[in-house]
């Protein structure tokens, strides 16, 4: 057989394998042909499915695998986005700070305005409140009420403020409250006020320090470890002391108290202050005939502050001076705000979710705080008293405020 019949017998039997013909005489496709055109179709539709013509315990394995990548990429994607998103561009809270910043007491006002301004800062570091950003306005009301309540007016007037550290003179507190009661602001009050302010007790309203009453109460025991039962004086001349007088009490704020030591020409007279009267003003205006001076104060000195803490070392690092102890409170008592923001941005949401919150939410949370203050342990009662809230005893001694502590 030539070569070329070979090839002709092999196209042959291939077409014969083919299609083979019916009865009729017509082609049909062969049976074989068919069942190979469904397994090529099978084959395809596989290696559609998988791509890579893998093997279905391998093609599944794969597809698990991928799916895993995907959730991972994109939760990495979105905490990428939320680093960028708090890094770049930080939103912004503001709080308030009502303080005399001009006139008599404004070194008692730049006390408190370093003070809150440390807390910020200690605050605005890294990440801020849960990404935020708190700002700080700071307004000068003189010590004044009608200076307090226009003052209030103005930070309740602005919307991204949601709290207020303030004020210093329990009249100013007393004028702005109302204020911030109608435009729902959480007040974090800083130093002593009359508990009447608490009756009926007030949402949103809290005191790190102790009460007029608590602070009264105090120098009285003191009054009375040392054997004296002083006169109350409200005048600054000494003329206007009653004869036969042993012991005066200066129930009177400090410029007018430093006045009265410095016409006093009696210096063996034992004179103590409440405490209003004792301030740094009184040692300006008295001079070194302010040693021996006795006066009560709701805060502790640089000297009393734990040795564990750094706040004095960092307070006189940005103010140049140790902290008094109007200093201690405002610093506590801008971290119970700041506190009670955060607790509100993350309530009912978690960390990731944190969101600017209301000022209703923030004045709900505020009574709610309790921390380890440089004072001590703050907790706050339901009438936004702070419980066992410290009351110190001062003596003036080298012209130095506030002096030395003593316990009689």
């Amino acid at each position: 057989m030539t070569t070329v019949q070979k090839q002709v017998d092999r196209q042959n039997q291939h077409i014969s394998s083919m299609e083979w013909v019916n009865s009729a005489g017509l082609a049909k496709p062969s049976p074989c042909l068919s069942d190979l055109t469904i397994r090529r179709e099978q084959i395809h539709v596989k290696s559609d499915i998988l791509y890579l013509n893998l093997p279905p315990e391998v093609a599944q394995k794969f597809v698990v695998y991928s799916l895993v990548f995907i959730l991972l990429a994109a939760a990495v994607g979105w905490l990428g986005y939320r680093q960028i998103q708090l890094s770049n561009a930080p939103r912004t809270v503001k709080i308030g700070l009502v303080a005399p910043f001009e006139g008599l007491y404004r070194a008692s006002g730049y006390e408190l305005l370093f003070a809150v301004k440390l807390a910020l800062q200690e605050r605005n570091q890294g990440q801020g409140l849960h990404g935020y950003r708190v700002e700080l306005v700071a307004l000068n009301d003189f010590n004044d009420p009608v200076e307090a309540a226009k003052q209030a007016r103005v930070l309740a007037a602005d919307p991204a403020v949601l709290g207020v550290v303030g004020h210093l003179a329990p009249a100013a507190t007393l004028a702005a409250i109302p204020v911030y009661q109608e435009a729902q602001l959480a007040v974090s009050i800083p130093w002593s006020v009359e508990a009447a302010l608490f009756e009926p007790a007030p949402q949103g309203i809290v005191s790190v320090a102790a009460t007029v009453e608590q602070t009264q109460a105090r120098l009285a025991q003191v009054a009375q470890g040392l054997g004296l039962d002083p006169r109350i004086i409200i005048s600054s001349n000494p003329a206007e002391i009653p004869a036969g007088t042993q012991a005066v009490q200066l129930a009177t704020e400090a410029v007018t108290a430093g006045t009265f030591l410095a016409n006093l020409s009696d210096r063996a007279m034992p004179v103590l202050g409440q405490v209003e009267a004792g301030n740094l003003q009184l040692v300006q205006v008295a001079g070194a005939k302010a040693d021996g001076f006795i006066f009560v104060s709701p805060g502790p000195g640089a000297a009393e502050i734990s040795a564990d803490s750094d706040f004095a070392a960092a307070y006189q690092a940005l103010s140049g001076l140790p902290p008094g102890p109007r200093a201690v409170l405002a610093y506590d008592s801008a971290n119970v705000l700041l506190d009670s923001i955060e607790q509100a941005m993350i309530k009912d949401q978690g960390y990731w979710y944190a969101r600017q919150p209301s000022r209703a939410e923030v004045k709900a949370s505020i009574s709610t705080i309790s921390r380890q203050g440089v004072s001590g342990a703050i907790v706050f009662g339901p009438d936004g008293h702070r419980i066992d809230a410290p009351v110190c005893v001062y003596q003036i001694s080298e012209a130095s405020y506030p002096g030395t502590v003593i316990n009689p």
